[in-house]
């Protein structure tokens, strides 16, 4: 039985600069169970104005952004107490850029070009966690996976 409809979903924020992109985030997890796309943002300062205003659970944020970078918007919100879930989908998956968004609060970090399947499916881990009501739990990277 899909009990997603018994619970209010998901609320997913996109923080992407490319439309395209954008576009096919939001067709993709808009087709998962229990997950609603309630905003985007291409800069960061318009992402945390969104992100606060849509009270999102999880963000799928890249690292270059128009006037501004992801690396901002993760470490603005590492700070709040009720801090969304982030994930970073971006084309430049080094290991510098891993560790600077680990550092700045990033809980996944992932390849757009090799891993964007990843992603779906970590989203509807989570939605599906937080229907049955099983907390998500610590990050499965940490500091120590940057080195």
């Amino acid at each position: 039985m899909n009990t997603s409809h018994f619970h209010s979903p998901l609320r997913v924020y996109l923080v992407e600069d490319s439309a395209l992109i954008r576009q096919r985030l939001t067709m993709l997890l808009s087709n998962l169970a229990g997950v609603e796309v309630v905003g985007w943002a291409e800069d960061p300062h318009s992402a945390l104005t969104g992100i606060a205003a849509t009270q999102a659970e999880l963000l799928v944020i890249d690292l270059m952004l128009v006037r501004g970078s992801g690396l901002t918007v993760l470490r603005e919100l590492s700070s709040k107490p009720d801090a969304p879930v982030s994930i970073v989908l971006t084309n430049y998956a080094i290991a510098e850029f891993r560790h600077e968004s680990i550092l700045a609060g990033a809980h996944y970090f992932f390849d757009k070009t090799n891993e964007f399947n990843l992603v779906l499916d970590t989203v509807q881990t989570l939605a599906d966690r937080r229907i049955s009501h099983t907390a998500v739990g610590p990050s499965p990277i940490t500091a120590e996976d940057a080195h």
